[in-house]
């Protein structure tokens, strides 16, 4: 039996074949995708997730959860901030006016609130590498300040936009962030 000769061109081909399915099946933003297609599947929204995860430049080097948690984290943080800054404008205002004392008081509330969201977005994230368990309880109570917000617009028959939009993402934000530390070990 004849030995066979060897073969540059399958040599190469066989290489490259090789080399593209280790760099696209090991790479870090395959097993980050991976990771966040899971948590997302497992939220409230899964377009939402998907669109809010992947606004972050981080989230392709995310190598874990732990990873994850703390864009997650972040951007309730950032979100939550802003609302609140959004919703001290409108109270500032208010209360140059003298006016409508319902507003002012909703305002009033609603920032109160939002106080507590942006605590609880804080402390999670300070909280992930000693205490998974209680960043996964104050990720998922950063979504109440939302949800007593929305609640006191409704109550008071006040209609802004913005903030129903705020409240809208920071219940979003607090629930990823929930899914994801429950993914933690404690």
């Amino acid at each position: 039996m004849a030995m066979q000769s060897f073969n540059p061109v399958f040599f190469f081909f066989l290489t490259t074949i090789s080399l593209f399915f280790l760099i696209h099946f090991l790479s870090p933003a395959k097993a980050a995708s991976e990771i966040v297609e899971g948590v997302c599947n497992d939220s409230d929204n899964y377009s939402f997730c998907i669109q809010a995860l992947e606004s972050d430049p981080k989230t392709p080097a995310a190598k874990n959860h732990m990873d994850l948690a703390v864009i997650a984290l972040n951007l309730g943080i950032s979100n939550s901030t802003a609302t609140r800054s959004y919703i001290a404008r409108l109270y500032k205002n208010q209360k140059k006016k003298k006016t409508d004392h319902r507003k002012k008081s909703t305002l009033e509330g609603c920032l109160w609130a939002y106080d507590g969201t942006v605590a609880s977005f804080r402390s999670a994230l300070m909280e992930l590498n000693e205490d998974p368990l209680t960043a996964n309880y104050d990720s998922k109570v950063a979504g109440d300040g939302a949800v007593h917000c929305s609640g006191l617009m409704t109550s008071s028959g006040i209609k802004d936009s913005s903030m129903s939009n705020g409240n809208y993402f920071i219940l979003r934000f607090s629930n990823i962030a929930f899914v994801i530390t429950n993914h933690l070990d404690g």
